[in-house]
């Protein structure tokens, strides 16, 4: 592709110069073209009929719909390979955006943006693009320009600006101004990668525009929750299906010895290279290390000593922008054959060939090894499947990705279910979070509130709930609520205002947040709440409810039904006799295991808490004889309410036998009453 460039300061704008390469065409003028409709043809490979591929056009029509009756945020989710590029081309010009802004994570992301952008990607190849229509004339914005008036002379020659988020943050409130001004959509690329509180502060600028973020895994990388509805969700799964990955094979290597796992890990990778090498693959291993430090060391000891006819190269941030290029040259060029590096992702490679990657630490969250091994099954012509390696001795990997980790893991059918489970609860959240109103707490949404996993279960034969009555419990002045009314989930943030210990002074005090939720499963004929103050609960199951009955006792208990190898790592015992010491509290790995016959005789159980398996995972679960029932970790509402509905299932059931089941953990002690 040939382009032809326009300098104004230390930026550029480009249009491409097929068939004219003389004529520079104004914004508007190209504008203009964008009438002729774009193409919409699908693609049928059995038909060798060239068009877009089904998640493009379902993405593009979403997008359609969406814009029909709103303007809020919305988030595109494609699995990496799908040709999001070409999906925000098509939109952008079919749509006739007058000006875009696509804000991406690096430097390198940024240039394929760009270069994409100008040739219109696949478009004109597939038919989908006619030649009476021009392409957009766009920036590669890399500098900050040096006056209002430069920017503003960018603006008026460019249909689409393309831009990192780090050079934006250093943009003056005048030129974030002329940007919002100027463009009418915002497009956030790999949006999982933009930190929660850099796309918040640049986001509120733009509340007018239009705002589209494309991911390939709607989670940040910040833990955050990405912003915007999920308008379009192409599965993992449809994509496999659709042979847009190839198959993925896992090599594990199991070495214990940490001095030998780097070179066993090396070993095996550069012999799968070979292997390739042998039948004409042109493929490149990926080195991944967890950072620049270990980077160095695998390059330096590892890689280079014992591969060096390989000709590795080491790319990390602080290398500097021309040895990268250089580098990138030489992987591209199949120079090199061995790439080491720390975040691909961030340093923008973004090459097909890397098909064998050779995990020496591994990737801990899901969102990230998703988008990894995405980058590596890309189906292209002249490539063979890809090849992960790793050692799955001395795991250090989450519950979440044990699985990958296995002896015998089919990453494949894993990959599949794992993406297809966490986008789902994704999209779950955000259908329950839009059916809540209430006065809220400005810029608190339902889906970032995040309680602890804790409860005291009600029964109730209540035909009606009067969530209203929650202001005869709580001042209302000093409170902000949300209530779901289908779903019957009430949620109340109360302002509390507390003494402060070290003075006397009345007029300094301590402002606290308390967080209750109510959920009345009318079904099932309980309700529970969580509350940052227990001591509210009662009274709030009053004020909603004409009668209940709070769940106590031996029937807490049954919540500890189903989970096999239960260790209890603490046991509260209250004293079946009088006397001057009426609990005792035990805390260790394996209570059950250490107490002795003495300590169990004439004790009666008063709470507990432990660790398991419940044959999805390990889980923890705790619960006291007045009706608190616990596990420990902070979740979203609606994984709160999912738990609350397991628990219920558990204390309604006629058939569990609660006390066998714990007999056998801490003989001879009977249930709190």
């Amino acid at each position: 592709m040939t382009m032809k460039k326009k300098k104004i300061g230390f930026n550029d704008i480009y249009q491409d110069s097929a068939g004219n390469a003389d004529d520079w065409f104004s914004p508007d003028a190209i504008l203009q073209t964008w009438n002729t409709p774009v193409k919409f043809t699908g693609e049928d490979t059995e038909k060798a009929i060239k068009g877009f591929r089904p998640a493009q056009l379902g993405a593009i029509f979403a997008i359609k719909s969406h814009w029909t009756v709103s303007n809020d945020p919305a988030t595109v989710v494609m699995p990496t390979g799908t040709g999001k590029t070409e999906t925000m081309i098509a939109t952008i010009i079919s749509e006739r955006c007058r000006k875009v802004l696509i804000i991406v994570p690096s430097k390198l992301l940024r240039e394929q943006t760009v270069n994409k952008c100008v040739s219109l990607g696949v478009l004109r190849e597939i038919g989908a693009i006619p030649s009476d229509i021009l392409g957009p004339s766009v920036c590669l914005l890399k500098k900050t320009p040096s006056s209002v008036d430069e920017l503003e002379a960018i603006l008026v020659d460019s249909n689409i600006l393309v831009a990192t988020v780090s050079l934006l943050k250093n943009f003056s409130d005048k030129y974030i101004d002329l940007l919002v001004n100027q463009c009418s959509t915002i497009i956030i690329d790999e949006a999982h990668h933009i930190a929660a509180d850099t796309w918040s502060e640049l986001k509120s600028h733009f509340i007018k525009a239009k705002c589209l973020q494309f991911t390939a895994t709607p989670f940040r990388n910040d833990g955050r929750k990405i912003d915007g509805k999920i308008i379009y969700n192409f599965p993992l799964a449809k994509a496999q299906e659709q042979n847009y990955f190839q198959p993925i094979s896992f090599f594990p290597i199991y070495e214990f010895d940490e001095d030998k796992s780097d070179l066993m890990v090396a070993r095996k990778a550069v012999e799968i290279l070979e292997e390739d090498i042998k039948n004409n693959f042109p493929h490149i291993v990926l080195v991944r290390a967890k950072s620049k430090e270990r980077a160095r060391i695998l390059y330096e000891h590892v890689y280079q000593r014992n591969y060096s006819k390989y000709n590795p190269v080491l790319i990390i941030s602080g290398i500097g922008e021309r040895n990268k290029r250089e580098y990138l040259y030489k992987i591209k060029s199949l120079e090199s054959r061995i790439l080491v590096c720390v975040d691909m992702f961030g340093e923008g490679i973004d090459i097909p060939n890397l098909k064998i990657a050779a995990i020496h630490d591994k990737y801990k969250s899901l969102p990230i090894t998703l988008q990894f091994v995405g980058r590596f099954a890309r189906t292209q012509r002249g490539l063979g499947d890809a090849k992960v390696v790793a050692n799955i001795a001395n795991e250090e990997v989450g519950e979440a990705l044990s699985e990958l980790y296995a002896q015998d893991s089919d990453w494949n059918e894993l990959l599949r279910i794992m993406s297809s489970k966490a986008i789902g609860r994704e999209i779950s959240l955000q259908e329950l979070s839009q059916g809540f109103k209430g006065s809220g707490v400005d810029g608190i949404r339902i889906n970032q509130i995040v309680p602890k996993v804790s409860m005291i279960a009600f029964k109730t034969n209540s035909k009606k709930w009067k969530w209203q009555n929650w202001t005869k419990v709580f001042d209302e002045d000093k409170c902000h609520y949300y209530v779901n009314e289908e779903k019957k989930i009430l949620v109340i943030i109360e302002m509390s205002e507390g003494k402060v210990e070290w003075t006397r002074y009345k007029d300094i005090t301590n402002i606290n947040w308390q967080l209750h939720i109510l959920y009345w499963n009318d079904q099932k004929e309980m309700f529970f709440i969580n509350s940052t103050e227990k001591v509210i609960a009662n009274s709030l199951a009053e004020a909603v409810f004409d009668n209940f009955k709070r769940v106590t006792g031996e029937e807490v208990f049954k919540c500890l039904h189903g989970i096999n190898r239960l260790m209890f790592a603490t046991v509260g015992l209250n004293s079946a006799i009088d006397g001057p010491i009426r609990y005792k509290m035990f805390a260790g790995i394996d209570i059950s295991q250490g107490l002795s016959e003495a300590q169990k005789e004439n004790s009666i159980k008063s709470n507990l808490f432990g660790v398991g398996y419940n044959g999805k995972g390990k889980v923890s679960i705790g619960c006291s004889h007045r009706g608190t029932i616990w596990a420990k970790w902070v979740e979203t509402i609606d994984y709160w309410i999912d738990w609350c509905n397991e628990i219920a299932e558990k204390i309604l059931n006629p058939d569990i036998e609660i006390k066998s089941k714990i007999m056998c953990k801490i003989p001879q002690l009977e249930w709190a009453t």
